[in-house]
């Protein structure tokens, strides 16, 4: 259909996580109205080959939910960054790793919808713009994913199942992940990401998929603006190593392709629990510290461990990321590194090279000289970093019942509960690492 709109109209939509389900009678019919009609105009029209009608049904619940809900946020929000109702999914297969709906499950079902008249498409950078002979198709938006909009027929459907507008919510509830551990084989040549590897059953590892069980179940009982969360699951690294013990990366990470931590800091300010605004409490120059402890020398005293040798802080921060990312120094910048430099603004100039800035780090911190026949690694920096943010989220979840949400070497707590998070994480890092850490936190307004 030629719906013609333009980029402001679609930029806010909100991201479809495909983990919101019917949780009402009135809900499961409708859902189960719309996957009859589907179904029927598939078998007349396309005749595509037989699908799982489980897993079919399913599929059509989850988009349902997620089509509806963004519509009740739009008709609830009509303030200058409204989603006007729109979702949104980017249709490469790429993006639908462990979701619950597949990749051909999701584009059928979609178009499905569009055929018969229920949904708008507004096709983004992952889909191919269709020629119809006069040009592109009218609704093809190179610059963001394909976005999604419910029109008044499939609204007015629902509303004959007892739906009603403004109170989706309250028919739909979210779906949080059965599969919250993974276990991936080392880095293949290149780079590239390490096979998935099967999860072995040791009461080690059942343990660690009941804490974030746990963890899910609990932060799935607040409200959140500005994200969806869809669960969280723990990623273990090097799974193929001799003295794997799933002791090794380990990471949360939020289940499926997409979410609150895909988004930059300035999106993330938008983030509120419970209707209160959320600040970000970051453990400063995290992997540094914690090589420092390891090897027992004293973290030099400065308020900023990588404002040094007159650099850019974030110069030499991605310097750091590179270079424990790896096995051994680099003698360029990787692909793309000085591009994100400038594009966030960083004062890069061509003589700050990666063996420019190697020598200064070198200068102010010796026990990264012999960083390539070091035994320690990026994954046992990242363990314990990982179990560092576990404790303080298990801490201020037992102890406090307060939700904090992890982003890498920080987490996300409200603004009422900074000092706590603070106190907690710090303790925290002290009992698993043995020294003081040196916070950071980053206020929104």
């Amino acid at each position: 259909m030629d719906v013609v709109v333009d980029y402001d109209y679609l930029k806010h939509a909100t991201y479809m996580s495909l983990s919101y389900t019917p949780k009402t009678d009135q809900a499961k019919a409708f859902a189960a109205s719309i996957a009859t009609q589907l179904k029927t105009n598939q078998t007349r029209q396309r005749k595509l080959k037989e699908q799982d009608e489980l897993q079919f049904d399913r599929a059509v619940s989850l988009i349902l939910g997620d089509l509806l809900l963004a519509h009740d946020e739009g008709t609830r929000n009509t303030a200058e960054k409204s989603n006007n109702g729109l979702s949104y999914h980017p249709m490469s297969s790429n993006y639908f790793t462990d979701l619950i709906v597949g990749y051909e499950m999701f584009h059928n079902v979609v178009h499905g919808l569009e055929e018969l008249g229920l949904i708008a498409i507004y096709d983004g950078k992952n889909s191919r713009p269709i020629d119809w002979g006069e040009g592109m198709k009218k609704t093809y938006f190179g610059g963001l994913a394909t976005r999604f909009k419910p029109l008044q027929p499939l609204i007015d459907n629902s509303k004959e199942y007892g739906l009603s507008e403004e109170a989706f919510h309250e028919h739909f509830h979210i779906v949080m992940p059965s599969n919250v551990v993974e276990v991936r084989a080392s880095k293949e040549a290149g780079g590239k990401r390490g096979k998935k590897m099967k999860l072995s059953s040791f009461p080690r590892s059942q343990q660690i998929i009941n804490n974030i069980t746990a963890i899910n179940d609990f932060l799935s009982t607040f409200t959140y603006e500005g994200m969806v969360f869809t669960g969280l699951r723990r990623l273990f690294n090097e799974g193929d190593r001799d003295n794997f013990d799933f002791n090794l990366g380990g990471r949360l990470y939020p289940s499926g392709s997409l979410g609150y931590m895909g988004i930059n800091s300035q999106e993330r300010s938008s983030i509120t629990i419970n209707e209160e605004a959320i600040v970000e409490i970051d453990i400063n120059a995290s992997y540094l510290t914690i090589l420092h402890a390891l090897k027992g020398i004293a973290m030099p005293e400065a308020e900023d461990m990588y404002a040094i040798g007159g650099l850019p802080r974030e110069v030499v921060k991605k310097w750091f990321s590179i270079t424990l990312g790896s096995d051994a120094f680099h003698t360029r910048w990787l692909k793309g590194n000085v591009a994100e430099l400038k594009e966030a603004g960083v004062a890069h100039k061509s003589w700050m090279t990666v063996k420019a800035v190697e020598k200064v780090v070198l200068e102010h911190f010796p026990l990264m000289r012999d960083w390539p026949k070091q035994e320690v690694r990026w994954s046992n920096l990242m363990f314990i970093e990982s179990e560092v943010v576990i404790s303080t989220m298990q801490e201020l979840m037992v102890k406090h019942q307060v939700p904090s949400l992890p982003v890498h070497d920080c987490i996300i707590v409200r603004k009422s509960d900074k000092e706590l998070a603070m106190s907690v994480l710090s303790e925290q890092f002290k009992i698993i690492v043995g020294i003081e850490p040196r916070l950071k936190v980053k206020q929104h307004q």
